[in-house]
């Protein structure tokens, strides 16, 4: 039982840190926020992980020596979709990693060589199962079908609609009369009749033929325009140059005219030997055409033997009156890859260095996140999350492994709505001896103790601090609640930038993805730190004031940074957030916030965006030129 006098110095010293560090007079207990609602478990996350699976087709052989990459985007980048994540595939063709996107996001777009799709993220189990792309469901290994196909079972196909490979449009075609503009055309009896490289198409002959159409001015050819009880199968053929190893790509526009139920289109590569002998089929399936021109895309890895591939259009027609169209073909050859990283050069963000492939960003290509701060932990702040208001934006660069490189994190100091000296840093997994170095950091206070690599001593996780004095980050440091108080004069913030570099590339699952675990350490004493609501703390701090004052963290349950009431000292935004003038709570700031809280982050996901009744302006600081 504590005695009197201790009781009179726990509330001595509670009342002397509430008249120190913010100054801000709340002495009512009962504040809106504490009236809240919050469920158990709920730690105020804006973004969450999303697991993703993208498995690429079993006719591309992956490997050391050729990975390829794919984009993954908001939505798609012709449309303004900005870019949030890149990667490579493994030998088994897939990747599988996560993704930290907002909440609010319904859609991720998805760029691979074989094609592009968008996948919504809206009614998805995306904390179980994820997002999980398969591009070979239509992939086939089988030679052209000479049977009629309208009683077997034909495959679901993906999920997904996938669309035109935007990474093929700027490579050389390697066809020739790829938009059949030119009325060229041979013959041969069947699809396996040997035929020349000559850079021209030939029609099978066997049961009946294609033909060269003229549709509405635009050439193209088509399956004949069957009368009731015939049939058709066959195709058009062209041979070009190929080794072993190279990767080729063929894509070709596909429409059915008339009823489609029972037409039926394949694109093929099909590899031969120096003698002309049919090494693998490699075929891409495409049932019940649409009438709107769909741009379908088969890719294939060369294997051994080989010296020639054939580009075959293959199709069934057993509907009278209908038929299918063809238009549009282009077929890439082998790629470059000046570093022998197993990435194309057209596909390399460092085409000449073998050490790095890649970027990555956070939140995305172009947009900044906030972290905002209270920092009377383990007291009561005033929940107007302005103390520290930190913007940032990352850059990860990483091998064609995937693994992490190097990353860059530019940071720029909004407001300091406090009078307390607090510093800020980052908790990465890992072996801090792997970072090779840390540039761009302001340390002036002398409270830290910083190794040769510019990564904290003593630390069993990778901790690295961008600054010690928030006050000597925003440009100034003669006053105190900068640019909190519409009152005080306007603070330009300064923008820096932390880089930190690996000896040895590192998995992410190892370091975690941006913006990591960031934490303050306030008034320069080192065991206090406040980090967002569920995220651990160092091994530097103070475990004994864990569940002091109204702190109800619980190591055991996994329980950090959160009230009894589960209220949360930091949040984390994906956008720049527009944060409370001082002293005003971000419940008075933000019409949906408190929905937003009470049912655990399922409604009003998007509750920080500048939405119509969204906001109340007259208590978001401002920053003067913005007025």
């Amino acid at each position: 039982m504590k005695t009197k006098i201790s009781i009179l110095l726990s509330m001595f010293a509670f009342l002397a840190v509430l008249s120190t560090g913010c100054h801000k007079g709340n002495t009512d207990n009962k504040t809106k926020m504490q009236d809240l609602n919050i469920p158990d478990g709920f730690t105020f996350e804006t973004t969450h992980e999303v697991p993703v699976t993208i498995q690429m087709p079993n006719t591309i052989d992956f490997n050391a020596s050729y990975r390829s990459r794919f984009n993954i985007y908001t939505a798609d980048p012709a449309e303004g979709g900005k870019l949030l994540l890149s990667g490579s595939f493994d030998d088994n063709n897939k990747f599988s990693g996560n993704i930290k996107v907002p909440v609010a996001l319904s859609q991720i777009y998805v760029t691979t060589i074989v094609g592009d799709i968008t996948v919504p993220l809206a009614n998805t189990s995306l904390k179980e199962d994820g997002v999980i792309i398969n591009f070979g469901d239509d992939y086939g290994l089988n030679p052209p079908d000479t049977t009629e196909p309208g009683g077997k079972e034909m495959p679901l196909g993906s999920p997904y609609t996938i669309q035109a490979p935007s990474y093929t449009n700027s490579r050389t075609n390697v066809v020739g009369n790829g938009d059949f503009e030119t009325n060229d055309f041979g013959t041969v009896f069947y699809w396996s009749t040997p035929h020349p490289i000559d850079s021209r198409w030939y029609f099978t002959q066997y049961q009946g033929s294609m033909e060269w159409y003229d549709d509405g001015g635009d050439h193209v050819v088509r399956t004949p325009w069957t009368e009731p009880g015939n049939y058709y199968y066959g195709g058009v053929s062209q041979m070009i140059d190929a080794n072993p190893g190279d990767v080729i790509t063929f894509s070709a526009d596909i429409k059915s005219v008339g009823q489609s139920n029972r037409l039926y289109a394949w694109l093929y590569l099909i590899p031969r030997n120096a003698g002309g002998s049919v090494l693998a089929y490699y075929n891409l399936t495409y049932y019940h055409p649409s009438s709107d021109w769909t741009t379908k895309t088969l890719v294939a890895t060369m294997p051994s033997g080989t010296a020639s591939c054939q580009v075959l259009i293959w199709t069934n027609d057993y509907t009278p009156n209908a038929a299918v169209y063809a238009n549009n073909v282009v077929v890439t050859g082998p790629v470059t890859d000046s570093d022998g990283d197993g990435v194309d050069d057209d596909f390399d963000d460092y085409p000449n260095d073998p050490t790095m492939a890649f970027n990555v960003y956070y939140p995305n290509e172009n947009d900044w996140g906030t972290l905002a701060f209270e920092d009377l932990w383990p007291g009561e702040g005033d929940y107007d999350f302005n103390d520290l208001v930190l913007d940032y934006h990352f850059k990860s660069v990483l091998n064609s492994s995937n693994q992490l490189v190097k990353y860059y994190m530019d940071y720029s100091t909004r407001a300091v709505g406090a009078s307390l000296i607090n510093g800020f840093g980052l908790m990465m997994g890992g072996d801090p001896t792997n970072i090779a170095s840390v540039t761009g950091t302001q340390l002036t206070e002398n409270y830290l103790s910083i190794t040769s690599n510019g990564t904290e001593n003593n630390q069993t996780n990778s901790v690295v601090f961008l600054f010690d004095n928030a006050f000597n980050t925003i440009g100034s440091s003669g006053s105190q609640f900068v640019n909190t108080k519409p009152e005080v004069a306007y603070v330009d913030p300064d923008t820096n930038q932390l880089v930190v570099t690996y000896s040895t590339p590192t998995s992410t699952d190892v370091t975690g993805t941006a913006p990591y675990n960031p934490f303050i350490v306030v008034d320069r004493d080192r065991g206090k730190e406040v980090h967002l609501a569920g995220q651990e703390p160092t091994d530097l701090v103070d475990n004994a004031l864990f569940g002091t004052w109204i702190d109800d963290s619980n190591p055991a349950t996994g329980k950090w940074y959160q009230t009894a009431k589960n209220l949360p000292w930091a949040i984390d935004l994906p956008v720049s957030f527009d944060y409370p003038v001082e002293q005003v709570e971000i419940l008075d700031a933000y019409n949906h916030f408190r929905a937003w809280a009470e049912s655990g982050g399922s409604v009003y996901t998007d509750w920080y965006e500048d939405n119509a009744g969204y906001r109340v302006d007259a208590n978001i600081y401002t920053p003067p030129a913005s007025k």
